[in-house]
């Protein structure tokens, strides 16, 4: 959904999208700390941390000149959609390395999972709640992710194949709302869902040995 509404935080005009994202992880975290407890929610807050740190720093590399001439650029302004699109490499990266040191296991993944899931969908319903759009694009919205929200938490669980099958479903479901939203297939959300579906497809179906411990 695009951005229609601003909202004003002490000196600051803050998009609608900020809020959104804000309010997108605390449900995340708070639902993953429910499920998995407190050291796997951690995962999740530090993925969000990272996210933000590098998608603020990385406007040194999108627009180096206007941080040169005001260093303080920094603090106001961030590296836009490519900075995001950083941002989600590095914790892809992170989340790889950690696997491969043996400091992230199969629940820790599954947490980190669902709190991504989770945070897209929140996300989405707080995009509608909080701005202007057409009335059938926003039930939509609400109505099938809010019934996917309830079939994923009910089966994130679950062992075998059935995160590989949830990610993909969950593509598909982000597919289908953004044909009647405004946007269309052209938006960033959908394009960073089909990544992050696609990259936990990959690592459940490479990591056989994490589905045995599931079985």
């Amino acid at each position: 959904m695009p951005v229609t509404s601003f909202f004003t935080i002490g000196s600051l005009s803050v998009p609608a999208s900020w809020i959104a994202l804000m309010a997108a992880f605390v449900v995340a975290y708070s639902a993953v700390r429910f499920r998995y407890g407190k050291k796997h929610a951690e995962i999740i807050g530090d993925a969000f941390f990272y996210l933000v740190i590098v998608w603020k720093l990385s406007i040194v590399l999108t627009d180096y000149e206007s941080v040169l001439r005001s260093p303080l650029a920094i603090i106001y302004f961030h590296g836009g959609v490519v900075g995001f699109y950083l941002g989600l490499l590095f914790i892809a990266g992170k989340i790889l390395w950690d696997i491969n040191k043996g400091r992230l296991g199969a629940e820790g993944f599954r947490a980190l999972f669902t709190g991504a899931i989770l945070v897209q969908i929140v996300y989405q319903v707080m995009m509608v709640l909080l701005n202007e759009g057409e009335l059938f694009a926003q039930a939509v919205t609400i109505i099938v992710f809010g019934l996917f929200a309830v079939f994923f938490w009910m089966n994130s669980g679950k062992s075998g194949n059935w995160p590989v099958q949830l990610a993909l479903v969950f593509v598909a479901v982000h597919v289908f709302v953004s044909a009647v939203q405004p946007d269309e297939f052209i938006q960033t959300p959908l394009l960073s869902t089909v990544v992050m579906g696609l990259f936990f497809v990959i690592v459940f179906k490479r990591k056989l040995d994490w589905r045995n411990n599931y079985e």
